[in-house]
Parts: structure tokens; sequence; C-alpha cells
């Protein structure tokens, strides 16, 4: 599985550079493909586009170069179009200094921006390109950009921006001070690591890639922060059993959790792991709320755990369990398990019994937290994937929550490397971490964040470990289904729905495009 590699502004600049040295393609054929291509997608999102009144918003730089280009075909197909100057035409260099000349061939408007500038400026336009900053922006938007941005975003007009929203940082995906709010983003060539985290998932809106002349070939080579999920590739991860399958064959997944007050979460995790085929789901639970949990789902089976009559997990429980763990394929661990006093001596034991048979594991919800209660040196097989979301990744790292999600790329390394496991960062673009590098989900679904989302996730990715995926393909392919599921859901008319709802819809995702 490849991907499609998200890069830093630094690696885009060396493809660029690459194409134009050791590939020559000359510069303006790289800024009239992007410039093409930001025209081909505003035509389709618009259409029809003739008429439409357009207004281009123009800076000195490439960025302003390719807008250039996408006034002239919009101007070539009959829109309305002008630009609106942040410079003077004079500071225009190098390509965009060509693109300024060709425009001015074509006879299309240009006006200098008003200081300040006001959204009532925009009141009579169809659609307004942010050709601005692009990928080049450091340090603070000052003024009078900086007020520009702000009118941009309080006139209420659709923004497409021309490769990234003006003011954002293509790396950590930060406004520096302020930043287009796209409706659309038309990125140049391959995405941008800064769309996926802090206000880059707020102000990129839909996003495209599109083609500008750079060799496929250097493309898929290209070094990069992340790869993205495509949906082709991950089905084709999905296993594969032959006509004369039994339920043994597709693995037994043991799940241990619950607590008093958490009966669901663990069943809920065991439906999915057999919504997603594994062949059986036992569910391990304190005795006192072991019929609460059988009753959810007959296809689920349970074992009572001694518990003092706590409902919660006891080294007793533990004890009872170990001599007949090896019957199971793959453990989830932490479902609904609670933070009775009784729970972490039983978590450790559980850890270093299960760690002995070598076999899969995910821990999830309170599993993780009492890992960080534990420490680093707590046993854990080789075939581990931790799912914390950003407040239990920040009690894995003792750090906060906000530092989590200040940089979610190093923070899905740093849980990797310091538990020795294959980390599963939830949040809008989950990102999986393995030895090899990260992995980015294609979703942004808010309505995900529900309760007992996390617990569908946890039996999507453990059902697909006990029929033998290896643990990064079953994460890849737990966590794209489970957003694809709510972004189906979604799509149906579902605004909201319950964690069983968005299980259910796991069955419908296997095999099939989402829409």
């Amino acid at each position: 599985m490849r991907g499609v590699p998200v890069v830093s502004a630094a690696q885009m600049r060396a493809l660029d550079r690459a194409a134009m040295e050791a590939d020559g393609v000359p510069s303006v054929v790289l800024m009239e493909r992007a410039g093409y291509g930001v025209f081909q997608r505003i035509a389709e999102w618009f259409a029809p586009i003739a008429g439409r009144h357009v207004a281009v918003l123009v800076g000195k730089g490439n960025n302003g170069g390719d807008g250039m280009v996408v006034a002239r075909y919009l101007h070539e197909v009959g829109a309305q179009v002008h630009l609106w100057l942040a410079c003077r035409p004079d500071a225009f260099q190098g390509d965009a200094a060509v693109q300024w000349r060709l425009l001015q061939a074509y006879g299309v408007p240009a006006l200098p921006i008003p200081e300040p500038p006001d959204p009532a400026l925009f009141r009579d336009e169809d659609l307004l390109v942010d050709a601005l900053l692009g990928i080049g922006v450091r340090g603070a938007v000052e003024e009078p950009l900086r007020s520009l941005i702000d009118a941009v975003n309080r006139s209420g007009r659709p923004v497409v921006a021309v490769d990234i929203p003006s003011g954002l940082d293509a790396d950590t995906g930060c406004a520096h001070g302020a930043a287009i709010r796209a409706h659309y983003t038309v990125t140049m060539a391959l995405p941008k690591a800064g769309f996926f985290q802090n206000d880059g998932v707020r102000c990129v809106g839909r996003w495209v890639a599109v083609p500008i002349g750079i060799p496929p070939r250097r493309l898929a080579e290209t070094e990069c922060v992340a790869r993205l999920m495509t949906e082709p590739e991950v089905l084709a991860l999905l296993p594969q059993h032959p006509p004369d399958a039994h339920k043994g064959h597709r693995g037994h997944v043991l799940v241990v959790g619950g607590s008093l007050g958490m009966a669901g979460a663990p069943a809920l995790a065991a439906i999915s792991a057999l919504r997603v085929g594994a062949g059986l789901a036992t569910v391990a639970t304190p005795a006192r709320i072991q019929p609460q949990v059988a009753s959810f789902y007959p296809e689920v089976m349970t074992f009572a755990l001694p518990d003092d009559d706590t409902g919660a997990l006891t080294t007793a429980g533990v004890q009872w369990l170990a001599e007949r763990l090896p019957r199971f394929d793959a453990l989830a661990l932490g479902p609904g398990l609670g933070q009775h006093e009784t729970v972490g001596k039983a978590v450790l034991e559980l850890l270093t019994a299960w760690s002995a048979l070598e076999r899969p594991l995910v821990v999830d919800a309170d599993g993780l937290n009492w890992l960080a209660r534990l420490g680093t040196d707590t046993p854990l097989p080789k075939q581990t994937i931790l799912t914390p979301h950003p407040g239990e990744a920040a009690r894995l790292l003792q750090l906060d929550t906000h530092q989590i999600q200040a940089d979610r790329y190093s923070s899905a390394e740093l849980i990797r490397d310091r538990y020795r496991a294959l980390c599963v960062l939830k949040g809008a673009y989950t990102i999986v971490a393995d030895e090899n590098g990260l992995w980015l989900a294609p979703f942004a679904e808010p309505s995900l964040a529900t309760g007992g989302s996390g617990d569908v996730l946890t039996g999507a990715i453990v059902g697909l470990l006990a029929q033998r995926l290896p643990p990064l393909h079953a994460a890849l392919a737990g966590v794209y289904l489970h957003g694809a599921a709510g972004t189906a859901l979604v799509a149906s008319g579902r605004l909201s729905y319950t964690a069983e709802e968005l299980s259910r819809q796991l069955r419908d995702c296997l095999g099939s495009p989402v829409a």
C-alpha cells in the first residue's frame, strides 16, 4: 500500500526544483498547469461559470501568478472576472510578471485593494479566489493583508484557495495571526501536512490535488511527512477467506473490559469485531455485570470473571482467565474497564500473561489510562496497537492535551517509540504510526465524536487482527472502515447517530465504495 504522499513546504519546493532542474520542466509550465487545474475545478464546482462574477485576490509571488492564470482561463470562458491586487504591478517578478503581461493583453480588469478593505467590497461577487500568499508564508501576517483576510472571511462569499489558504502554515497547520477560511482548496500536486491538523482542519475546506507537470514517478518516490490512505488500497487489505472457511478460520476475539455503569462498551467492541468478519467474540467481564453484558447481543459470548462483588477487574479474575487465554487469537483490553483500585494490578498480570503468548493486542480507553500509570516497562507483545484519543495520548506522554493537538504527527511518533507499539491517534484525520512512518485517514467527520465510537473502532481493529491481518493492515483498514461508516451515515442524512448504528454500518463499508 503506497497511499498519497503528504508533504511539507520544503519537500514540495524540492519537488518543484527537481522537476525544473533534473526533468527539464520550465517553471512557467508548472505555473500554467497549476492555474489551469484550479480553473478546471472552479468550472466544475460553480457550473455554469460563464457570466459569474469572480474576484481573484493576487499577491506578488508565484501564488499570485497561479491566480492570474486562473483569471485568464475564467475570462476566456465568459466569467466576469477581475483582480484585486495586494501589491503594485511593478512588484511582480519572473513567471508572475509574465502572467501579468498576458492578463494586460487579455484586458482583464485589475484594481488595487483599498485600505482598509471592507467585506462590502465583495458583496457583488459570486466567488472569491485566494491567491495571496501560498505555502511560503513566514511569520505573522501583517497589515494590510491581515485586514484583507478578515474582510474575506466576513464577506459571506464562497472562497477557493489556490494551493493553500493564505496565512496558513503548510507544515503545522497554524494560522499566522490570520488565515483565509476557504470553502475549497485546490492544492498543487500533493496535499500539504498542515491541512490535517490545527487550524488547517477548519480553514482548508474541501480539498483536491491537481497535477502541475511534475513526473508521476518523482511524486510517487518523494520523501513525505505521511501518506494518506486511499479506498481501493485499503479494501485490498481486507481478509479473503476460502469457500470452506468456518468460524475457527476467521479468528476468535477476546474483549476484556466492563465495570459498573460501563457494561455496554465491551459488548459494542465485541459485536463490531464480528461485523468486520471475526468468527467468534467473547467478552470477559466482572461477574457482577456479566448478565447485563450478555443481554446486549446474542452473538457475543461472555465469561463471568471472579470480582469479589466489586464489578471491576481483579487479579482473581485474571488468574481464572489466564488458563483460558490460549484459545483466543486477539485481545482487546480496555473498553469500559474503569478506575477501580483493583484494576491496575489485574491489568499488569493480564498483559504479562498475554505477552507470553505473543499474540495481537489492542489497548484502548481505560486500558490506556492504566498503561500510562504502569509505565513504559509494562510488558506488551510485539503486535500491539494503542488507540488513544488526544486526552489519553496526553496521559501516555505526560503532556497536556493541547500539546498533543499542536503536533499530532510527532505525538503519534512519540507514543509509538516510547511504548514500542503501533499507535492510532484518533481525531480529525486519525494518524496511524508504525515503525516505517505515518498514515492519515482521509476523514474529518465530527459526527464520529459520540459515546461508544471508540469502542467500535477497537472492535473493528481487533476483529481484523483475529483474521490474521498484520497490525499495520488491521489498523489502516479498521480506521478507514470506521471513518467511512460515519461518512456514509451522514451522506444518507443521518447527521447524528449512535455507536450501535455506526457499528452496523461497518458491514456496508466492507468491500464496497463509500458514497
